[in-house]
């Protein structure tokens, strides 16, 4: 039989064992990174401050997407319309100059697919704020609608209780909460939406209550699920997970809880079995040695490039630079891997069409690759089930591929199959060279 050796990835396999990663240098052209998006093609686009630039081969375009210096105090997010190939909607959400949140709709150019209509501005909602946590992330969720997250308007003050004006629990108030819209319908509210009682007092928008400052969210895009990072008060930093289906009437806890700690039992529901709890929590400042820790919240990767990522949460601390590999197991456990400190200050992840992962700083842009846990690696015996082998150097192999598995060697110098290697008829087997290191 001749063996069939093809470079390519299967997007299929699952693995176990979280693989080592690394952050590679995508750009410096920046100052104040804080979101990263796309628009379902190639590009990039970066929210810088005032400004939102395009990335392209890893060039940035000398001339901002969108630039609203001087008209707002800074934005926080981006997202695209799911058709934006048709209509070229895109959503921004920023902080006013006039301290209040807002999210307004803009088109593209119709001249130009890299700027954007500046006088195309439609301000569909805005809320007041208290310079306080904002939360401010904009993502559209597999459902078609757009989501926001919002902070409590505390400040997070050193060494107090935090949510001093009660609004996480409180359901008049739409700051410590998900809102989710229907860009696509007049009132903007969707008809899935719980709390559309008239004259009960809630916002028709929220659908979700009890958080403290939501900076950063994502939706897998397989499976249409919730992470959230909620950066925590002086005890604990925390994500929490929610299955695409069940978002509504949640409520995550603050500040009745903070993680799965009491804290203000004056702030509890009725019934404290109705709490969403998180999915993982990490020590902050009370309990890990007086260091400052915040939450960045991440992404799900549902790349192609590398397979021993997928299905895999990584995010990370902004404060410590520190990352992690996080993972539903399939029989309900959590496999929750820390991965090194790789850089300083992480302030945001993205994904690009592709679902290849991206981190950023304030002033960088770096792509997230998964490299080998072993320097060489030495394959020999039967190979009987779906597995993948990475290595940071080489693979050598004296394998037998059987039972139609599916094998795939990734290795970043060189993969040699020695005498004995045999792929089996119906089995498949992959090989890669891969330039992490």
């Amino acid at each position: 039989m001749k063996t069939l050796l093809l470079f390519i990835f299967s997007p299929l396999l699952l693995f176990a064992q979280s693989p080592n990663i690394q952050a590679n240098l995508v750009s410096s052209a920046f100052s104040s990174i804080v979101d990263i998006a796309h628009a379902n093609d190639e590009r990039l686009f970066i929210v810088d401050g005032n400004r939102i630039k395009i990335i392209v081969n890893g060039q940035v375009l000398p001339t901002p997407f969108l630039d609203l210096t001087n008209q707002v105090n800074w934005i926080m997010a981006v997202a695209f319309h799911p058709n934006y190939a048709q209509n070229g909607y895109f959503y921004v959400k920023y902080k006013a100059n006039d301290a209040s949140c807002v999210i307004s709709r803009f088109q593209k150019s119709s001249s130009d697919e890299n700027l954007a209509d500046i006088n195309s501005q439609n301000i569909l909602y805005s809320y007041p704020d208290n310079n306080g946590h904002e939360g401010g992330d904009l993502e559209f969720g597999k459902d078609g609608y757009l989501y926001t997250t919002t902070g409590d308007g505390a400040s997070g003050a050193r060494n107090t209780d935090g949510d001093e004006f009660g609004n996480a629990q409180n359901m008049a108030s739409v700051k410590g909460k998900i809102l989710r819209f229907d860009v696509n319908s007049p009132n903007l509210i969707p008809v899935e939406n719980p709390y559309q009682q008239p004259n009960d007092n809630i916002p028709d928008e929220i659908i979700a209550i009890g958080l403290r400052n939501p900076w950063k969210f994502s939706f897998d895009r397989q499976t249409g699920d919730l992470w959230i990072g909620d950066v925590g008060q002086d005890s604990y930093e925390e994500v929490s997970f929610i299955p695409f289906g069940s978002f509504e009437e949640r409520n995550f806890g603050w500040s009745c809880y903070e993680g799965n700690m009491l804290h203000l039992t004056q702030n509890c529901p009725p019934n404290q079995n109705t709490l969403t709890m998180p999915i993982i929590d990490y020590a902050g400042y009370n309990f890990n040695g007086n260091q400052a820790a915040s939450v960045t919240g991440g992404y799900v990767y549902r790349g192609t490039k590398y397979p021993s990522l997928s299905g895999f949460y990584c995010y990370a601390d902004y404060n410590s630079g520190k990352f992690w590999l996080l993972k539903r197991l399939p029989n309900g456990t959590i496999s929750n891997d820390f991965k090194g400190v790789l850089m300083n200050f992480p302030t945001t992840f993205g994904e690009d069409k592709n679902g290849e992962l991206y981190v950023a700083t304030f002033d960088k842009i770096y792509q997230i690759s998964a490299c080998g846990n072993e320097q060489n690696l030495t394959v020999s015996g039967q190979i009987t089930i779906p597995s993948f082998y990475n290595a940071l150097n080489s693979i050598t192999s004296t394998a037998t591929i059987t039972n139609y598995s599916n094998v795939i060697f990734s290795a970043s110098n060189k993969i040699e199959l020695n005498a004995g290697f045999k792929v089996d008829n119906g089995s498949v087997f992959y090989a890669q060279i891969d330039s992490c290191r």
